[in-house]
């Protein structure tokens, strides 16, 4: 349970850095900085330990094949960041619990029908956030609310799946694993379409520092928590990170939602708490 607060915690102030540097330099050139921050002090760090290194090329294909959708997800969630509102997109991303928990009862993981609720009310609460954007097109529109979505099940299906690859790698390798194949996919795609990286500030580089920090700490907390706990259980609590993005995004970035928003938003919180309880 610790560790999934604390995995919380860590994501909602790291999606919150992330919002301010996508806006700024755009999102392939934020998700690439932090990525390599991520990889150089994870990397240094595992360099001064002793990894257990398995031995079977299977479980390497694995934790790079997931490492890719998990980049297409967090491409897509830094995308939703970037044109849309922060108190609506991040509690749709936090919809990735729902995608583990359905995922991790196909698996065999048996849950209460809780989680079947939980999937309902976060549909429920996606649409109720979506007709009130379209009926309130002046103050926020549908931007970003396509991305999350899909976001959110890439995130939630890497979630499940590194709960099979930890076991072999340990705590600490897949998540520098994961850093390394998302800096050398969005390097890549930059490559290809010939993006021009901008000049970084200094308020700006340590933004993305500190997002690199606080992303890759909610990622090892995550999985030291799913090493003790249910997976599902781990990832609902770690769900919980758009509670803490939409207080800053309402006390910093002052962002107006209407009643019935809010209705949305609470619908989907409620939905992946259930998923946790």
């Amino acid at each position: 349970m610790v560790f999934g607060l604390i995995a919380a915690l860590c994501f909602g102030l790291s999606d919150f850095m992330v919002t301010q540097t996508t806006r700024k330099v755009q999102t392939l050139p934020a998700l690439l900085g932090i990525q390599f921050i991520a990889s150089l002090l994870l990397g240094g760090y595992v360099l001064t330990q002793t990894p257990h290194m398995d031995q079977n090329l299977i479980v390497w294909f694995a934790i790079a094949g997931i490492s890719v959708v998990n980049f297409a997800g967090t491409l897509l969630l830094y995308r939703a960041f970037e044109k849309g509102t922060l108190s609506i997109v991040s509690p749709i991303g936090s919809g990735f619990a729902v995608v583990t928990a359905v995922l991790a009862f196909v698996g065999g993981e048996r849950l209460p029908f809780n989680s079947i609720i939980g999937v309902i009310l976060l549909i429920i609460g996606v649409l109720t956030v979506t007709r009130s954007s379209k009926s309130v097109g002046q103050q926020v529109t549908l931007s970003g609310i396509p991305e999350a979505i899909i976001a959110s099940i890439c995130i939630g299906f890497y979630f499940w799946a590194i709960g099979y690859i930890t076991p072999h790698l340990g705590v600490t390798l897949p998540v520098l694993v994961t850093r390394i194949i998302q800096f050398v996919c969005a390097f890549i795609i930059l490559r290809v379409k010939k993006i021009q990286l901008p000049r970084i500030g200094l308020s700006t580089g340590l933004i993305l520092v500190v997002a690199a920090l606080l992303d890759t700490g909610a990622l090892l907390s995550f999985n030291m928590g799913q090493t003790v706990d249910y997976t599902t259980s781990t990832t609902a609590l770690t769900s919980l990170y758009s509670v803490v993005t939409i207080l800053m995004a309402g006390w910093i970035l002052k962002e107006k939602l209407t009643k019935s928003q809010w209705t949305g938003i609470g619908i989907i919180l409620l939905g992946v708490i259930i998923v946790s309880v």
